[in-house]
């Protein structure tokens, strides 16, 4: 019982002691916003890459695709284990919207009623998903909805379509231009247009975006062709029906979505006398629970089958990846990033452990009389130990605490103090274009709190495992003659 009264006694009065438990506080606290933002930042890398692909993704390097795709997909579809499968086209192109906007763009060509099914991408979409959400948030009053009402909400809605937007006159804005309702739809990344967040974090969205038309150029790339045909090009009108957020900055900066079969005829990909229609890419989607890498491998032997059977498979290297190989380069570099940056702020904090262990060695020597008082009364050496072990115990826990309530009112609170550092001083530090994403992550994982704030309390506890060792090894009757 005495060292527990001792224990609160120095906690309270020690006030010098206060300065290493403010500096696991800090140090704590520290380490938490930093690993919460990296951590936060690899795993909106995952969510929105995979939300943006299929779990397997069938590719060629070559924009000239690969032939004999509708074969792989009937193929794939009867596989044990995948769920849905469709194809898409990627390519690249010159736009220009109302001869405002000109520049050259990633065009990526979706069959979009299917792609619900593959991947998250029509959540992406403002006018098909994302006005939903708001309305729903409007009529309930609340500021977000939860995940779960999210999704109850994307079930209900029907498939997302290219087609124009109802009630637009379209004759009214292009008088002198022909069948301009034949027009197909187009879907535009926010930052192609110019959709962003202005210096109070509202989304700047431009009045009559839905009533923009654009001039798409594209440039098909022949199978057989040695050389680039200049000559080999195609223009078409386009209505912009939607623009997509998929933050990822990559994306929305400046890409393009258009109707599959409009852009792989544009492309002279689709089928024509004795030649096949081609595609970039197959995009399948898996049931839960199957094992990604052994559906790719599984995948690849009916790719490989197939071109066999066609007698395409010398020189075309088809290959089924999982979307975390197609998109390696990017996750291993975060990842190696948050390693790095976590390992030189726990240096950092170590620090910690050697401020507590001179304060509490300085103690020891100012209480070294008290130790002899306590000693003569009986206490023992591991008795004396304790107190100093538990005082430093106690240190950390209260210092882990505190940092991690810091620590989760900073991570929880950052993209509003960095709305605030950027109205009032003027500083913006994240910036999607560097970043990737237009928001800071602002969660914590439970296991990486409970080990930081183990090991908060762990290092506090070793600080102090010196001054306690001294101060169970000092002798009655020398402490007390101690001046």
């Amino acid at each position: 019982m005495y060292k527990l009264h001792l224990i609160l006694k120095y906690l309270r009065k020690r006030r010098i002691a206060w300065v290493s438990l403010i500096a696991v506080m800090l140090c704590t606290a520290m380490v938490l916003v930093v690993i919460s933002v990296m951590g936060g930042w690899l795993r909106m890398f995952r969510e929105s890459f995979h939300g943006l692909s299929g779990d397997v993704v069938v590719s060629r390097r070559s924009l000239a695709g690969f032939a004999h795709y509708e074969k792989m997909l009937e193929e794939i579809r009867k596989l044990p284990g995948v769920q849905a499968a469709a194809p898409t086209l990627r390519t690249f192109g010159l736009i220009n919207i109302k001869n405002v906007i000109r520049e050259g763009v990633q065009v990526v060509g979706l069959p979009i009623e299917q792609i619900g099914g593959i991947n998250d991408f029509p959540r992406s979409m403002y006018r098909y998903y994302g006005s939903k959400v708001e309305a729903e948030q409007n009529a309930t009053g609340v500021k977000e909805l939860s995940e779960r009402k999210k999704d109850e909400l994307y079930t209900k809605l029907p498939p997302p379509t290219f087609d124009l937007v109802p009630d637009v006159p379209y004759e009214l804005i292009l008088p002198k231009a022909n069948n301009v309702r034949n027009w197909p739809g187009m879907i535009v990344g926010a930052g192609v247009v110019g959709i962003g967040k202005d210096k109070n974090g509202n989304v700047d969205r431009p009045t009559g975006l839905y009533e923009a038309w654009a001039k798409l150029t594209v440039m098909g790339v022949s199978e057989d062709a040695s050389t680039v045909d200049l000559s080999n090009k195609a223009e078409r009108n386009y209505w912009i029906v939607d623009d997509s957020k998929t933050n990822v900055w990559q994306y929305d900066g400046n890409t393009v979505y258009v109707p599959f079969d409009t852009l792989q005829k544009d492309l002279g990909m689709e089928a024509f006398g004795d030649s096949p229609a081609r595609t970039n890419d197959i995009q399948i989607k898996l049931k839960p629970g199957v094992d990604l890498n052994d559906a790719a491998q599984r995948i690849q032997v009916v790719v490989d089958r197939v071109l066999k059977d066609a007698d395409a498979h010398m020189g075309i290297a088809v290959e089924a990846r999982t979307w975390e190989d197609t998109q390696r380069v990017y996750l291993d570099a975060i990842e190696n990033e948050k390693s790095l940056v976590t390992f030189l702020f726990s240096l950092i904090s170590i620090v910690a452990i050697f401020l507590i262990f001179c304060i509490f060695y300085m103690i020891v020597v100012e209480k070294t009389k008290d130790i002899g008082i306590i000693k003569s009364c009986g206490a023992t050496s591991l008795g004396v130990a304790q107190i100093f072990l538990g005082y430093g115990l106690a240190i950390g826990i209260v210092g882990g605490g505190l940092g991690l309530l810091v620590g989760f009112l900073i991570v929880h609170n950052i993209n509003e103090l960095h709305t605030w550092m950027g109205k009032v001083l003027g500083i913006v530090i994240w910036k999607p274009e560097v970043y990737a994403f237009d928001k800071i992550p602002n969660t914590m994982n439970p296991k990486e709190v409970a080990v930081i704030v183990g090991v908060a309390v762990v290092s506090s506890v070793l600080g102090a495992l010196v001054p306690a060792i001294r101060a169970a090894r000092l002798q009655p009757v020398e402490a007390l003659r101690f001046e």
